[in-house]
């Protein structure tokens, strides 16, 4: 028995964790005869909406970005019609490992509860959300996961989402993220950090090595358009969400996360955070231990951080022209270490699909 004669899941995957995860729903919602449609939002761009007449269900994925839900997917949702339907679902991918034979798992923060909460006040009443530890693609933080470990991940993901998907669609209520709930508010601080300023910094940390040969791949993917040639390189934009999709299907291997470049802007916004309150303090006679102030400094901090890393970015972008600096990019790289994996598991091995585009 379903209660709707459609399903709509809308996704946003940067290597094809959340595509995965709606693929195996979309074909147990098939199994029972629901018609479906699996669309990645990409852009925001062609979305396809239910119809007036559809009774739908209403279901979203994304992966995790800095304990939260991904930028973009915030955005859709925040824009999000009313009206469409009363019920949804929503599915967060996490950095799922493994050590050993023991999986690891990843952790959720805000990606559940801020979105269900966006989506009731626009009148929608969730159903069911779960994180599914899907294996995690952060390349800057360590090499790509050996594709047998991969699979192990995957395999055991798998029969967790369709049983989700399952109770789901017979009307059952599953609110299985609500079983890290406190660790997720916890950590609910580094969420904001995240999307105040730690998305901004991390945006200014990729670069194109001497490798590239401007095929465009990356331009043309990149989910948010936020890689664009500047003096024909790709230069990566203040939107920048750092899905890893460029970083992991570059077929040169060309792009990588500049990690000397990041430690050297950490340092400079430190001193510069630091001389700025401090002279702020003095001059303006402020009682450091003012709420008010402690708020305002926090925002001076972050604007700062911004301001700092695209100047340095943007000279450095300029400056790898010279051969030197674009060795010495390359030489504080990790991702420049021969032997470091990408993950391209789900690029090479992607299911079959009844995406509309």
């Amino acid at each position: 028995m379903t209660y709707w004669d459609s399903l709509y899941i809308y996704y946003i995957s940067g290597t094809g964790n959340a595509r995965l995860s709606s693929q195996w729903i979309a074909e147990e919602a098939h199994k029972k005869g629901l018609k479906t449609v699996v669309q990645q939002i990409d852009r925001l761009e062609n979305i396809i909406m239910p119809l007036p007449d559809e009774k739908p269900l209403i279901g979203f994925a994304y992966p995790t970005h800095g304990f939260n839900a991904a930028p973009i997917m915030i955005r859709f949702m925040t824009g999000f019609p009313r009206g469409l339907g009363k019920e949804i679902f929503l599915v967060n991918t996490r950095a799922g490992m493994k050590l050993y034979k023991i999986f690891m798992l990843g952790l959720t923060g805000l990606a559940l509860v801020l979105p269900a909460f966006i989506l009731w006040l626009k009148g929608y009443r969730c159903i069911g959300f779960r994180p599914v530890d899907l294996p995690s693609n952060w390349i800057p933080l360590h090499p790509g996961i050996r594709t047998k470990v991969i699979e192990s991940i995957i395999a055991r993901c798998e029969p967790i989402v369709r049983k989700f998907a399952n109770k789901i669609l017979c009307g059952k209520k599953v609110y299985r993220g609500l079983y890290s709930l406190p660790v997720d508010l916890l950590i609910s601080p580094i969420s904001a950090g995240y999307y105040l300023g730690g998305r901004f910094f991390l945006s200014k940390t990729f670069v194109a090595s001497s490798k590239c040969n401007n095929c465009g791949i990356c331009i043309k993917e990149c989910p948010t358009s936020s890689i664009i040639y500047v003096r024909d390189r790709p230069y990566w934009k203040l939107t920048c969400e750092s899905c890893m999709r460029c970083l992991n299907n570059c077929p040169q291997k060309a792009i990588e996360a500049a990690h000397g470049m990041a430690t050297g802007m950490m340092f400079l916004i430190s001193a510069v955070n630091a001389r700025v309150i401090i002279w702020l303090i003095d001059s303006l006679g402020i009682q450091p231990e003012a709420w008010w102030w402690k708020l305002l400094s926090q925002f001076i901090m972050i604007g700062i951080m911004i301001a700092i890393a695209s100047v340095i970015y943007l000279i450095m972008h300029y400056a790898m022209g010279f051969k030197p600096l674009r060795l010495l990019v390359r030489f504080t790289s990790l991702t420049a270490i021969p032997g470091w994996r990408r993950y391209k598991y789900l690029k090479d091995k992607r299911p079959k699909t009844q995406d509309k585009r």
